[in-house]
């Protein structure tokens, strides 16, 4: 029973731990326009995790305030930004360097070819991915 109350714990402490490329990094809390994000920096890229709540949740908007609250951070320009309303990456030209290229994405784009339904076992799908 002492685990299961302490479970919710650890998922609200991981909510803004730093991604893959920030483990270690102090966090800065910065808050822009109304919005919260905790920001990490190493070398010429940024993390921004927004930590309050919105709705709707529209990227643009939030995409912009985050380049703020960096740009506030950090003195640098994020060149470009990538993720989503939650957790995004953005690469950083500072006194004048150029931004690190901006990582490319891999889509994956799935068709069901075929499914049936069955009463006693449920259903079933084929599906056929392509990469790109």
């Amino acid at each position: 029973m002492k685990h299961a109350l302490l479970m919710p714990l650890f998922f609200l402490a991981a909510c803004n731990m730093g991604g893959p490329g920030f483990y270690g990094v102090a966090p800065v809390k910065r808050d822009v326009e109304g919005s919260s994000f905790v920001i990490r920096v190493k070398n010429d890229m940024a993390e921004a995790i927004r930590t309050s709540p919105e709705f709707p949740a529209r990227y643009g908007p939030i995409a912009a305030r985050a380049q703020k609250a960096v740009f506030l951070e950090t003195g640098c320009k994020p060149a470009w930004v990538s993720g989503d309303p939650a957790v995004m990456v953005m690469g950083l030209s500072c006194n004048g360097k150029p931004a690190p290229p901006e990582p490319r994405r891999k889509t994956v784009s799935c068709d069901i070819m075929g499914s049936y339904i069955n009463d006693r076992l449920g259903g079933q799908a084929t599906l056929e991915c392509t990469e790109y």
